[in-house]
Order: C-alpha cells, then structure tokens, then sequence
C-alpha cells in the first residue's frame, strides 16, 4: 500500500511521539528509582554527610542475655537481630581470651593485652568480680595455657565472651544483603591494632571498610553505598593503622559516661576535640548492672528526643550517634528515623 505524504508525515509524528514517550517513560522510572533508591532507610539521605545523618547504636552490642554465657548484658538480642531491627552502630569491646579446657568458659588473658588483672579488678564492680570468680574461680588466666583469641567482653571474659570472628561474620553477611546501608563500629579495643585489623580481613570487612581524612568534609552516604565502602570502622585506643582503623576520637567526641539516673545525663563534651565532626550520644543508665526498667524509662519517645536534640543544639551538630541499652525497650530506631526524616526535608 502506498502512502500519501500526509499519511507518512502523520506515521512519521505519531512514531516520534511513541519514542518520546517510551523514552520518557524510560527517564521517568530511572529517576523513580533513583529517587526512591534509600541509604538507611530514607532516600535523601543519600545527599547528606554522615555526620549530618543519625544513627540508632547500641552499647556493648554483644553483650546479649538472649544468648547463652552472659551475666550483666546490656542488650537482650544478638547483633543480627539488632541490626534486622535498625541499628546502624555497634559499640563493641574487644579483648584477648583463652578457653578454660575445665569448664569451656573464656578466661580475660590480661597478660597477652599488656594489662594487670589486680589493676582491673579494681576498676569492676564489687558484684561483678564476686560473679566472675565464682564462675571461673579467679578472674585472669592464672594456671590456664592455650592461645589467646579475640573476644567481644565487656572488661571479664567470664561473664560472657562472643568470638570477635564469628561476629563480624554476621556483620559482613548484613552488608552483603543491604547494599544501601552504611554501618558504623566504635571498637573499645585492647590488643593490638593488627590483630584486631587481621580479624577484620579475615572476615573480608575489609571491603567494606571506609577512610575518613581529618579536616576533610565527611562523605555523603550516597557515595559511601555507591564506592561499596559502607562500614566506618573507630578504634577508641590503638586507631590509625590501617587506614580504614580509625582514631575515635580524632572523628568523634562523645558525652559524659557513668550517670546513674536521668537528671545526671549531660551534653558536656567528654572525649574528643570540640572539632571532631562526629556527636555520639552516651544514652544509658547506670553503667553496671544494666537496668533494663531504668533505660526503658529514658528510652521513651519524649525523653530521648528531647535529649538527642538538645545535644545536637549544644554541640552545634546536625547528626547524632546515639547509644543505648535494651534498644528493643526504648524508641531509639524509631525517633532516629523521624529525625533523619525530618533533617532530609531540610
């Protein structure tokens, strides 16, 4: 059949049209899905520095009464859980353990992080050094022999320990399934850099691992999740090497530890440099033994809010890390999306 020219102009329009509209159509989904591509959760906060962004922590994250062994655990559920349920910073403790080949229980090797075992029961609890010995019949190595590993403790291996390797095997297996989340870990860290920087590796963390520079602008978390480098990795005592094993406080400066009830919580500055980009909120009480009624009392939506803003407002930051206890008893997730709701807005 042959076509008139206005019939073949008429086809030539209508065609250019119907590409126009696929491609279009094309754009308009590309852009939906990059609009509605979410780092943690919300999808702008993808355009917004990490220290312009809040993140729901948890303190002494492997310390679970959920889990078998732990006496005096500042959480309920295990790091898994804690992360499936929003958490997206771990406050962690890493020590040096041996297996007591008498009773399978982990004994602290003071000797193999460089410390006195005398010196650190001091620093303890009377309750808890009395539930220590009667547990591993003195606190320490004493007469035990066997090669020290690398525990999550929270200062004695005998009232719980989490093998270091088998916990960030679980963190590694959350990045590998969320590929739009940036995570961060303040390591309270007692052996020696490479040893604990070895784990990591061994973990394949490593890939995941971030560098800050200091006095640099922080990287949004859109360019975290695109670079794949989603996990910023602080080291409270031995950071700087590698590269990726950050010096906490160079980065980060906290508030006030050890207040025993709610009107002892304080935004002061504790460590840290008033320069360090990063605020992480110390939100617990008291430090030992964890109460899971008391942080439940400062865990309610009003009250931790009110503190979070109040801290961002005195140390003049836009994003917060807060850190509590029994995060499932308190609204930490919860008020830290509305707040990353509300800062994306902004």
């Amino acid at each position: 059949m042959t076509l008139t020219a206005p019939a073949r102009t008429l086809l030539a329009t209508v065609a250019v049209l119907l590409v126009g509209a696929v491609l279009g159509g094309c754009s308009s989904g590309g852009e939906s899905a990059s609009s509605a591509k979410a780092c943690n959760g919300v999808p702008a906060l993808c355009d917004r520095r990490v220290n312009q962004v809040f993140f729901a922590a948890t303190h002494n994250s492997f310390a679970a009464s959920g889990e078998p062994g732990w006496r005096f655990a500042n959480q309920t559920y295990p790091i898994p859980r804690q992360l499936n349920d929003g958490i997206r910073a771990l406050l962690i403790d890493v020590h040096y353990g041996v297996t007591d080949p008498a009773n399978g229980r982990v004994r602290t090797d003071f000797g193999a992080e460089g410390a006195d075992a005398n010196k650190v029961a001091k620093q303890v609890p009377p309750e808890a050094l009395r539930v220590a010995d009667q547990i591993a019949g003195g606190i320490g190595l004493g007469n035990v022999k066997g090669t020290p590993r690398l525990y999550l403790c929270h200062t004695l291996c005998e009232l719980g320990a989490e093998p270091l390797d088998r916990e960030l095997d679980q963190v590694r297996g959350f990045l590998e399934g969320n590929p739009d989340q940036v995570l961060i870990m303040i390591v309270e860290d007692y052996p020696p850099a490479a040893a604990i920087a070895s784990a990591f590796a061994k973990a394949s963390l490593t890939r995941y691992a971030a560098t800050l520079h200091e006095g640099a602008p922080l990287p949004t978390l859109g360019g975290l999740v695109s670079s794949g480098r989603r996990l910023l990795v602080f080291a409270e005592n031995h950071g700087g090497t590698p590269a990726w094993y950050m010096p906490a406080f160079t980065f980060i400066e906290d508030t006030p530890l050890g207040a025993v009830h709610p009107g002892q919580l304080s935004c002061k500055r504790y460590r840290g440099e008033a320069s360090s980009p990063l605020l992480l909120v110390n939100h617990w009480i008291p430090p030992f033994p964890p109460s899971t009624a008391l942080n439940a009392q400062i865990g309610r939506s009003l009250f931790l809010r009110g503190r979070i803003e109040q801290c961002v407002r005195a140390r003049g930051r836009e994003g917060a890390i807060t850190a509590v206890d029994f995060y499932q008893r308190t609204s930490v997730v919860e008020v830290t999306q509305q707040l990353n709701e509300r800062a994306a807005r902004r």
